[in-house]
């Protein structure tokens, strides 16, 4: 905008000049002109300078490697004055802050989230002579989402899954059954007919469902980028693979707040904890395998290259 008002400038240099060597009505009328046109821009321009404001165009999730540019539209009432703004991103888990212009593509080479907030929003005149502040869009979280990393189950994990089992809660439905004598109290809907039939007494088959102890999913929320990378991918698909068999389970994560716990029932509540760990604080030192509280399962996600 700076180039604009020089360039004006030089417009009224030359009109004085045209007016002092050319003393007639048009360059009086000329110069006049000049020097009342910033004015009829300005009246011109003052509702939709008024009325416009910025709006954030992104998601809210980006798959992690994706090179999205980021754009801000202005809109408001009548033809659209010219704007100017800067980016400020922000990483939580760190602190760390920088610029970015509109139209430059979003750091998603790692997980994580970035922290979108426009900076020094200002609106001119369609001469661009005169600035007005205007009210910038609230700040926008985004996350840069990790890509499931496939991992061998550990076999420790596999033997505990073939456990003991137990009936099951309200008898719904199941995929394993245990057959055994019909007791006084039980429901005629499970008797097992057809084998009652052919021993002649009446057995159930009844639902199970297995009789674990918490399983535990644990993990320091530190490290290089890319060892960051390795643990929520390697979490990703972990906590997929135990949901996919309906297995809840508990994430214990050290951050910088702490050592955080998060039981993880079902799909739903295992993608709100992923987008709170992916903004949470670094931890700055130390590790969860510290404490003494192990459960009865309990798998370390570490983001070592050759870790299974």
């Amino acid at each position: 905008m700076i180039l604009r008002k020089i360039f004006y400038a030089l417009i009224i240099l030359g009109s004085i000049v045209f007016y002092g060597a050319y003393q007639k009505w048009f360059s009086w009328i000329v110069l006049l002109t000049v020097l009342l046109l910033p004015l009829f821009s300005l009246l011109l321009s003052l509702w939709p300078m008024l009325t416009t404001r910025l709006k954030l165009v992104t998601a809210d999730r980006l798959p992690q490697g994706t090179h999205t540019p980021l754009r801000i539209e202005a809109a408001g009432t009548g033809p659209r004055p010219p704007v100017s703004y800067k980016i400020q991103v922000t990483k939580p888990n760190t602190g760390e802050h920088w610029l970015l212009r509109s139209g430059d593509p979003l750091p998603a080479e790692h997980c994580g989230a970035l922290l979108i907030r426009p900076y020094r929003a200002k609106v001119y005149d369609y001469l661009g002579l005169f600035r007005m502040n205007i009210r910038r869009p609230s700040a926008q979280m985004i996350r840069i989402m990790p890509q499931p990393a496939e991992i061998p189950i550990p076999p420790a994990l596999t033997r505990y899954l073939s456990g003991a089992w137990r009936p099951k809660h309200g008898h719904g439905y199941a995929e394993n059954h245990e057959i055994r004598p019909y007791r006084p109290g039980d429901t005629l809907n499970l008797i097992h007919w057809k084998l009652s039939a052919k021993t002649d007494d009446l057995l159930l088959r009844e639902p199970m469902e297995p009789d674990r102890g918490m399983m535990r999913l644990t993990m320091d929320l530190n490290g290089t980028p890319e060892e960051l990378d390795r643990k929520f991918s390697r979490l990703l698909f972990l906590g997929g693979w135990l949901l996919s068999r309906q297995i809840p389970f508990e994430i214990l994560v050290l951050t910088g707040r702490g050592i955080e716990n998060r039981f993880v029932p079902e799909r739903s509540v295992f993608r709100q904890c992923l987008d709170d760990l992916l903004a949470a604080p670094f931890a700055a030192e130390g590790t969860i395998g510290d404490r003494k509280d192990a459960a009865e399962w309990e798998y370390h996600i570490g983001g070592e290259p050759d870790e299974p």
